[in-house]
This record gives C-alpha cells, structure tokens and sequence, in this order.
C-alpha cells in the first residue's frame, strides 16, 4: 500500500531534478540589436555590463539590458556563469542600488526568451541573454558571445 506513493515520489523527484541539469547543458547566447557596433564581448566586458559599469556602447548610444526572471533556468546558467552569483543575490543586489539611487542602468526583466529577442530586434542600444537554440539563424539579432 506504501509502495505506490513512495515509488511516485521518487520518480517525480527524478524527473524534476533532471529538468535543470537539461538547462545546465544549454548553450546561452549573449545578443545585441544587428546594428549594433560590437562584434563580440568577452564575458568580462558582459559582466561590467550588467553589473552597472558600462552605460554606453562605442558609439555612444545608450545600453539597455535585460534579464529573464529570477526563477528562469537560463537566467540561472547566466547568473552563475557570467556574474558569478545566484540570480536571487544578483536581484537583490540591484534592488539595494535602487534604493539607494546608485542603480544608473537597472536590467529590465521579462518573462521570455521571446520577448528578449523581439525587444533586441528593436532596440540599436539593447543586450539580453537566450539560449543559443532560441536564437540561432535570426537576422535580426547578433550573437556576441556564447556561454557554455
């Protein structure tokens, strides 16, 4: 009578610890706008990037920056790979820059990898993260970078 649940419980357990290991395994790509001037970023120059450090591409248009959802397995890859912290302590850190008035270009979260592209297509200054499968062959978008 026991053995049902617990042989259901383990197998749930399984199958929801597989699903990120799944995201672990992608490769992200760090995108921006076709026109923009960049050609490639090293991880260094992402990391200044969405760590408040750099305000202004080459040719001076504005960067904007976004960011998937703190609970979005990519944004977990990202996080932990380019800026070296969990997503939660990246959010954290930007709210305490918020507060204090010292955030002078916070990240925009959205929801979607879809949205990401969509709002980089559009926008000359804009930098976001996808995975590589999201975006692969859009001529709208560059690839800049690619994170394993």
């Amino acid at each position: 009578m026991y053995r049902l649940p617990r042989i259901l419980i383990l197998f749930f357990a399984a199958f929801f610890a597989a699903a990120p290991a799944a995201a672990l395994s992608e490769t992200i790509a760090i995108i921006v706008n076709r026109d923009n001037p960049q050609k490639a970023l090293s991880r260094d120059e992402i990391r200044r990037i969405y760590t408040n450090s750099v305000l202004e591409w080459s040719d001076g248009t504005p960067v904007a920056i976004y960011d998937l959802s703190v609970d979005d397995p990519v944004r977990e890859v990202f996080s932990g790979r380019v800026l070296r912290k969990a997503p939660s302590k990246v959010a954290q850190e930007w709210a305490h820059l918020k507060i204090t008035n010292q955030a002078k270009n916070p990240p925009t979260a959205v929801k979607s990898e879809s949205i990401i592209i969509r709002r980089i297509a559009r926008e000359k200054g804009a930098i976001g993260y996808v995975s590589l499968s999201s975006v692969e062959g859009n001529p709208e978008v560059r690839i800049v970078n690619t994170i394993q």
